[in-house]
C-alpha cells in the first residue's frame, strides 16, 4: 500500500474515531446539535442511535488503524491492505448513504466518503 493511500486512510481513521467519540459522549451537547441535526428535545430519543453509530465509527477507525499497522509491521502487508480497503469501501458507501437519507448532510457525506475514496483510488492506481 503506497504512502498516499496510507495517509488518506490514516486521516480517515482519526476522523472516524474523533466523530465516534463526539457521537457517543457529546450528542447531547447543544454545541453539536447543528452538526448532528438534533433538536434539544430529541436528545433522549436519538441517544441509542447516536451511541451505536459512534461505536460503529470508532470500530471502523480502529479497523483501519490495525490494517495500517499490518501493512507496515507484519510479515503479510496484503492482509492489512485488505482490511484498510474494506473499511474505506464501507465508508464510501456510508457517505453516499448518509446523503441519500438526509440531503442536508451533504457536506458530512462528502467528508465521510472523500478521503476513503481517494485512499482506494490511489491504492488502485499505484499498487
Amino acid at each position: 500500500m503506497n504512502v498516499l493511500s496510507q495517509i488518506l486512510a490514516g486521516s480517515t481513521s482519526l476522523a472516524l474515531i474523533s466523530v465516534g467519540i463526539l457521537e457517543i459522549f457529546f450528542h447531547g451537547d447543544q454545541r453539536f446539535h447543528r452538526i448532528f441535526l438534533i433538536r434539544p428535545e430529541d436528545v433522549r430519543a436519538v441517544r441509542m442511535w447516536a451511541m451505536n453509530v459512534g461505536a460503529y465509527n470508532i470500530t471502523f477507525g480502529l479497523g483501519i488503524a490495525v490494517g495500517l499497522w499490518l501493512v507496515n509491521f507484519s510479515g503479510n502487508p496484503a492482509s492489512g491492505s485488505a482490511i484498510v480497503i474494506f473499511c474505506c469501501s464501507c465508508h464510501v458507501f456510508l457517505g453516499f448513504w448518509l446523503w441519500v437519507t438526509e440531503k442536508r448532510l451533504l457536506v458530512s457525506a462528502i467528508g465521510q466518503a472523500l478521503f476513503p475514496a481517494l485512499a482506494i483510488v490511489f491504492y488502485v492506481l499505484f499498487h
